[in-house]
């Protein structure tokens, strides 16, 4: 089986420009797109359309990228590789 990839934890994905960035690079990476891509915002609304957008992309690309959201950094932190701050 193989290894799981890194956990990264982007605060502040509800940006259209930023978030789709963050998705489009975890999926193309070979070495991220196995790994976990875990979104935050404040603003419900375009977390959702983002973690909408994530995985759709990667059932398209056919990677195996997991996708967590959520409005409170404290329940995806835990376990994260890497946190990217976008304000």
């Amino acid at each position: 089986m193989a290894e799981r990839g890194p956990k990264v934890t982007i605060i502040g994905a509800g940006s259209l420009i930023f978030g789709r960035q963050a998705i489009w690079q975890m999926v193309h990476s070979p070495h991220l797109n196995t790994g976990t891509l875990a979104l935050v915002d404040t603003d419900r609304s375009r977390l959702d359309r983002m973690a909408r957008l994530a995985r759709m992309v990667a059932a398209e690309t056919g990677v195996a990228l997991s996708v967590e959201a959520s409005v409170d950094r404290r329940d995806v932190l835990p376990g994260s590789d890497f946190v990217v701050l976008s304000f």
